[in-house]
């Protein structure tokens, strides 16, 4: 979404000497982890878990392909060359993935359904039929661990949400620091999204939020993909309609939209919060999860905002300036 999409999306050679060495220090994090937790040191088992997250996270994103031909090559490369050591049970819709990803195609649960992984001996589990045990090593299914599509469908509460809500008209506007339109359409490199193309894309979910949210209170049980609302995308909520409007226009859109439905939310029971629908890549989602899954997809972009709005994208130095062609 953020990258050239010229780009053949292949690590560099002479990187691999170091990512050798951050994949042992993974192994070791992970390793002693275990073991404190095995010893009942579950504090410095989170300490150690916590430098482990880093080290994931830093390392995936050094080498995140970009782009869905290099991203589904990449899928295609690891499938031929480790597909005896991944879960047989995820083969088949894993296969399934680079054609999806190539053509855009939303993946919903008929293409990769459910999985629960055993944190017991991590055996994984495919399918909406949860075993009432591991059928490894006979931990109770308790103990097992769904793995969620993204980190926005993870359990919240009601008041943490709805603070971030309101909050977010504040966040937009304190990225694009007072900037003006011109300089807000300006990308901060090739293949980048400029703050006002990624104005559109929060713009374009938060009017998905608001007819979800609508619907969900509105109707019983209502099936999320049934209205194609978005004709230009796929039925993902990962879209963005090109409208050619100034930055400054879509902020305001963006803000009467979000603080509509803030108004909304604040006047609703709490019992209203469990009102539920069918989507068709999560599943059966809920008022909260979709009020959670929508307030933490606006946080994860508001870097990508404000460095767009200052020429520069996360990690990097800022835009070239352009030649003064007064000489």
């Amino acid at each position: 979404m953020t990258a050239d999409p010229s780009s053949t999306g292949r690590p560099a050679t002479t990187a691999r000497p170091a990512a050798d060495v951050v994949v042992q220090r993974i192994g070791r994090l992970a390793a002693v982890a275990r073991g404190l937790e095995r010893e009942g040191a579950y504090n410095g088992a989170k300490l150690v878990r916590a430098a482990l997250a880093r080290e994931l996270i830093r390392h995936a994103q050094a080498a995140t392909l970009s782009g869905g031909a290099a991203v589904a090559a990449s899928l295609e490369d690891l499938l031929a060359a480790d597909a005896d050591a991944l879960p047989a049970v995820l083969l088949p819709a894993l296969r399934r993935v680079p054609d999806l990803v190539r053509s855009g195609s939303t993946i919903g649960l008929d293409a990769a359904p459910r999985v629960h992984v055993c944190r017991g001996c991590g055996e994984v589990m495919a399918g909406e039929a949860v075993p009432v045990a591991c059928p490894a090593c006979e931990a109770p299914a308790f103990s097992f661990h769904e793995e969620l599509p993204v980190w926005y469908l993870e359990p919240a509460e009601p008041g943490p949400i709805m603070a971030a809500l309101a909050a977010g008209p504040l966040h937009v506007d304190e990225a694009l620091g007072g900037r003006d339109d011109a300089t807000l359409a300006l990308p901060p490199a090739a293949g980048e999204w400029s703050a006002r193309q990624t104005l559109e894309h929060l713009l374009f979910a938060e009017d998905l939020f608001a007819e979800r949210v609508g619907r969900l209170l509105a109707e019983d049980g209502p099936d999320l993909a049934a209205r194609a609302v978005w004709s230009e995308t796929s039925s993902s909520d990962e879209g963005s309609t090109e409208t050619g409007e100034l930055a400054s226009i879509l902020a305001a859109r963006h803000h009467d939209l979000r603080r509509a439905t803030v108004r909304r939310l604040s006047g609703i029971p709490d019992a209203a919060w469990a009102r539920a629908g069918q989507h068709p890549e999560w599943g059966r989602v809920t008022v909260l999860s979709q009020a959670a899954y929508f307030a933490r997809h606006e946080s994860s972009h508001l870097a990508q905002l404000a460095t767009a709005a200052a020429g520069r994208v996360p990690g990097q130095g800022p835009r070239p300036r352009s030649p003064d062609p007064s000489g």
